[in-house]
């Protein structure tokens, strides 16, 4: 149970737990609560639904935790990250979009399959991953890019290259000498 997050059943399956790489799949993002300056106030967004507050839960997720909930999120242009010792909730600018006719090459080179899983395309939505991760100064660029199927994608987050292949039981080293290789 250590990995449980919340406690929810799906409906259709009565003995499965919602787990937190659910996450995504089942919860949007529904409004913000700012605070500042003697106030907090919570937007919502604008879907037009009443609301009642009365009996929320509150949680404080730790800087780890947030980061954990985000990667299991399905929206990955958001991430954690502390600068000058201040905690931030960050998105990734536009300019960071892989365009399609990169991803089709990429794809390609790595013959339309998950480099880590092995799974096909059609199998499985492809994403493109960033190898070294952007936030921790990988380049965004065919140099740093491998398809990845979009779990093994949100899995691996913002792990380091090493943390990610000894996780997996994959060969660093391949992955290095792969990228230097000749488009």
């Amino acid at each position: 149970m250590a990995d449980r997050f919340y406690l929810p059943f799906y409906r259709n399956d009565k003995d499965r737990p919602v787990y937190l790489q659910d996450l995504g799949n089942l919860l949007s993002i529904a409004g913000v609560l700012v605070q500042g300056m003697g106030s907090t106030v919570v937007l919502m967004l604008p879907s037009g639904e009443e609301i009642n507050l009365s009996g929320t839960e509150v949680a404080w997720p730790n800087l780890d935790e947030w980061g954990t909930i985000i990667r299991q999120s399905d929206v990955p242009e958001i991430f954690i990250g502390e600068e000058g010792g201040v905690r931030k909730v960050l998105q990734r600018k536009a300019r960071w979009e892989i365009s399609g006719q990169t991803q089709q090459r990429v794809w390609a080179r790595d013959h339309f399959a998950c480099m880590y899983c092995h799974r096909k395309m059609g199998e499985t939505l492809m994403t493109i991953d960033h190898w070294l991760p952007l936030e921790l100064g990988g380049k965004n660029d065919e140099s740093n890019y491998l398809t990845a199927c979009k779990n093994c994608n949100k899995q691996k987050g913002m792990m380091t290259p090493q943390a990610w292949c000894e996780l997996r039981g994959l060969q660093f080293q391949f992955f290095e000498d792969y990228l230097r290789l000749p488009a």
